[in-house]
């Protein structure tokens, strides 16, 4: 087994810094709100006891209470625990404020998500000035004053994008972390497969069944050893890369394979008028992801959660041709949410579409030069409401009704409206 010498480990001096706010969303809430601060806080997607929970609070992550839990297993840890519902306007406020801190530094600088950003500073006078551990504390100091004294982040310092994110992670109190050569080998003994960047559970297994059960082990592994885990020789590589400090390509997570947006709703309901109004206001939202993102998809989803028994019912139908727009998806939903149980409550409903496929612009061999009326109509309605919000327009059975589906951020997204489950 090769030793730390023979790893190749890339040996540059660090330049690359990865700055992620602490429990982002509950953070600037508490900045916001002085009775918010120093008390466990919960932003949940909607103000349901069934909702989701998108961000904790330093204090409320103390006592166990983790994103992605419901509000009521929340409650049950602690009872008065505070709740509230997104504010994207202010968290994209706070966002724009870290990025215009980190340009001060460096003018190569990188919005990753909604509360992450990196920053290459090689090249610049600060990094011989300060250093990029002086950098990163002008950043905490900058942001703390302008944003808030309870908005702080963690920095991650390293030779690549991929691996000053470990660093951030390393301590999400405030810390500042650096990981390069002599101490990479330790930095990733701490860490779990699923604790790097891109490896989820699925992941995860594949690499247990290679072999591979520590990032050590992956590290170490060769390329071969790889595709037994099912990597193609390419990606095998990149990771071999990029688990040794090297930049490889731009940061971008694997390819998304679904769009999908839910709803819990306030009150649960059997009535078919409402359940389509709300199933037409989740697919104009699906199909304009798919537009923003230059995709398309064949394969349509629907999914109900009944209450009070929280029993669940899904199906999902394969098309002929890929689809785009909120219509079409629409249709194709609808008839799948026939086969519910009509004399149940329906407490969430969601749709999603995958078996997605670029979009080339190419239509139907007899559909013309151009794109159907109804995919432009939509195009123009994508741009509306890109400049004038949500709302602004509306298909006519939806008009005066309220906006069930609002603006939400998922922490991969920093502008369209997005679900987060």
């Amino acid at each position: 087994m090769a030793g730390v010498s023979d790893l190749g480990l890339n040996r540059a001096d660090p330049a690359t810094l990865v700055v992620d706010l602490n429990c982002a969303f509950a953070s600037i809430e508490q900045q916001h709100d002085p009775r918010l601060r120093n008390r466990p806080l919960a932003i949940a997607a909607y103000a349901t006891d069934a909702a989701t929970i998108v961000s904790a609070s330093r204090e409320a992550r103390d006592l166990g209470i983790r994103t992605g839990m419901r509000v009521f297993e929340a409650k049950a840890i602690w009872p008065s625990i505070a709740v509230a519902e997104p504010n994207p306007p202010r968290y994209r406020a706070v966002s724009d404020q870290l990025v215009a801190i980190m340009t001060r530094h460096s003018p190569d600088v990188l919005r990753m998500s909604i509360d992450e950003a990196s920053m290459n500073l090689a090249g610049t006078p600060d990094l011989v000035k300060l250093g990029p551990e002086g950098v990163g504390v002008a950043i905490k100091t900058a942001l703390r004053r302008e944003a808030g004294e309870c908005i702080t982040c963690s920095v991650g310092i390293s030779t690549s994008i991929w691996m000053a994110k470990q660093a951030s992670n390393l301590n999400k109190r405030d810390g500042l972390e650096r990981i390069d050569h002599t101490n990479l080998v330790s930095a990733l003994e701490r860490l779990r497969l699923t604790d790097l960047s891109g490896i989820a559970e699925a992941t995860a297994r594949r690499l247990l069944r290679a072999g591979i059960h520590t990032p050590l082990e992956f590290l170490r592994a060769s390329p071969d050893q790889l595709r037994l885990a099912g990597m193609q020789r390419a990606v095998a590589e990149g990771w071999l890369r990029r688990l040794r400090g090297f930049e490889v390509g731009t940061f971008e997570g694997p390819a998304r394979k679904s769009y999908s947006h839910s709803h819990v709703l306030a009150r649960a309901t059997s009535s078919q008028g409402e359940l389509e109004e709300l199933l037409m206001r989740l697919c104009e939202m699906v199909g304009r992801r798919l537009r923003a993102a230059g995709r398309r998809g064949r394969v349509v989803s629907v999914g109900v959660v009944y209450r009070p028994d929280v029993d669940r019912f899904s199906k999902q139908s394969t098309l002929a041709n890929p689809i785009a727009t909120g219509e079409e998806i629409y249709r194709a939903a609808l008839a799948l949410l026939a086969g519910r149980d009509v004399r149940r409550a329906v407490g969430t409903l969601g749709v999603g579409l995958s078996g997605l496929s670029d979009d080339d612009g190419q239509l139907d061999l007899f559909a013309g030069p151009s794109r159907p009326r109804g995919e432009r109509l939509e195009v123009a309605m994508d741009a509306i409401r890109d400049r004038f919000g949500e709302d602004a327009v509306q298909r006519a059975r939806l008009l005066g009704r309220a906006p069930v589906v609002r603006d939400r951020i998922a922490f991969g997204n920093t502008g369209q409206p997005d679900d987060k489950k």
